[in-house]
């Protein structure tokens, strides 16, 4: 095919990214090796570590969270658990145009190493999703070539194309279950360890366990670190989760100004893709975003502010989904989404609320109590759909509530069902817990720091609940 990659560039391309194939200390030069090494704190996300052949696996997550290191990191465990070197490719997907370019990739990279013969291998396909189309190209080579009996991972920050990966790759993904994984900034508990804050390791608890007497002994016992909790819990929504920014904050207690600048670039380029090309814009869909967090939104309003289409602003902020920058969170009807109603967002690490003051001193600064409820929302993502990497537009298992009345409920968990309100203030009684008590008889009420570890509706400091809170790294 015209402009297909040539076999020659790519198999020099592939010896200059695979530099364990042949040297023993090719670690300390490793960029994003090098980059972890020099981190003010050790982080070995484990999301992959259990990858074997046949299997075919996807790793998703926002830009600027640690994908590509996740995947070095992976090199050199198998390098240690006596792998051939030569048994593991990497390759960033963002060198190549088309699927074709993809399936001479993996043709080049196994003739290579002829002597391998049909020993199982392991690619390790960077950010593959820069390829259109990528799928066409997997199904293609584990149809015809002896790549069916490898291992592959492929990385990616979008989800718009998983529907399409499971329709193209059914039945050639392998035996194994959990096979899409999804890396997000880190959580509390794990910014808390690499924040440098001294507390000890949390017990996991699940949703369901904040609900019965053992984990409220759990929460009781969290309480006489209440103090150092509150603390790293503010400081997590002004830094987030995204490793270089807590790196930021290690070093200088701040986040630079590069990194900010870095981010904003990335939320661009995402936008960019749909036609946004004025950076004003951008900016006002964050800050209308960032204005609105715990409230429904209202795309006719955004769509005005923005002088654009509803649809065209509807368009917008699904890619922001899809990129794992925002959670739509949906009214719940009868256990499931009703997308009929309105809808609300929540930006998927607190750090990106700040994006648009950080970018322009006169732009909103976002408010403290509803950047507590965004977290605590992504919190309770994490925690109850795991790794359902095409989720962040639609949310299958948490909600929020609202009656014909208009009284409302932050977070219902349906398979409880399980309800929750955030009220980020350090007075709080049961009165303030009227509509979940009403609609539900009871539930969690997230605050600052009111306290009562009572049943029925149990009063709970959020930063004790997102740390014992079990959520995927």
């Amino acid at each position: 095919m015209t402009g297909r990659a040539q076999r020659g560039p790519l198999a020099q391309e592939l010896t200059r990214l695979n530099p364990w194939w042949i040297r023993l200390d090719w670690e300390a030069a490793d960029p994003q090796l090098a980059a972890a090494v020099r981190a003010p704190y050790e982080r070995h996300p484990t999301i992959l570590d259990d990858i074997t052949p046949p299997n075919l696996y996807t790793l998703r997550g926002p830009r600027r969270t640690g994908k590509s290191t996740v995947l070095k990191q992976i090199v050199v465990r198998l390098c240690r658990a006596g792998v051939d070197p030569r048994r593991i490719c990497f390759f960033a997907a963002d060198a190549l145009s088309t699927f074709n370019d993809l399936i001479t990739l993996f043709q080049t990279a196994r003739q290579l190493m002829p002597d391998l013969a049909d020993i199982p291998r392991y690619f390790l396909i960077d950010e593959v999703t820069a390829i259109p189309n990528w799928q066409q190209g997997i199904k293609w080579i584990r149809d015809n070539t002896a790549v069916a009996t490898d291992c592959i991972v492929l990385t990616g920050s979008s989800a718009d194309d998983i529907a399409a990966g499971a329709t193209h790759l059914a039945g050639r993904r392998g035996p194994g279950v959990g096979l899409d994984r999804l890396l997000l900034p880190m959580a509390f508990p794990e910014f808390i360890r690499c924040a440098g804050y001294e507390l000890p390791k949390p017990p996991a608890l699940s949703l369901e366990a904040f609900y019965t007497a053992e984990g409220r002994a759990h929460c009781q016992e969290a309480l006489f670190s209440l103090g150092t909790l509150v603390d790293a819990f503010e400081h997590y929504l002004l830094v987030g989760g995204y490793p270089q920014a807590v790196a930021d904050f290690r070093r200088t207690a701040q986040v630079s100004a590069g990194f900010a600048r870095d981010l904003w670039d990335v939320l661009q380029s995402d936008l960019r893709t749909l036609g946004v090309r004025q950076p004003e814009q951008a900016l006002r869909l964050l800050e209308r975003i960032v204005v609105g967090i715990g409230s429904p939104l209202s795309m006719r309003s955004i769509a005005e502010s923005l002088d654009v289409a509803a649809a065209t602003a509807a368009s917008w902020i699904d890619t922001l989904a899809n990129a794992y920058t925002v959670m739509l969170l949906f009214q719940e009807s009868d256990g499931i989404a009703d997308p009929k109603k309105q809808r609300k967002l929540y930006p998927i690490d607190p750090f990106l609320a700040h994006l648009p003051s950080r970018h322009s001193p006169g732009a909103h600064e976002p408010d403290q109590t509803r950047l507590a409820e965004a977290a605590l929302a992504i919190a309770l993502f994490r925690a109850v759909e795991g790794d359902a990497v095409d989720r962040f537009g639609q949310p299958g298992r948490i909600f929020f509530y609202r009656n014909a009345k208009g009284t409302e409920v932050d977070f219902v968990v349906p398979m409880g069902p399980y309800a929750a309100e955030a009220k980020y203030i350090d007075k709080a009684s049961v009165g303030e817990a009227r509509a979940m008590v009403a609609n539900f008889g009871g539930g969690l009420l997230l605050t600052r720091s009111a306290i009562d570890l009572q049943p029925g509706v149990t009063i709970i400091p959020a930063a004790v609940f997102a740390w014992l809170l079990g959520q995927r790294a």
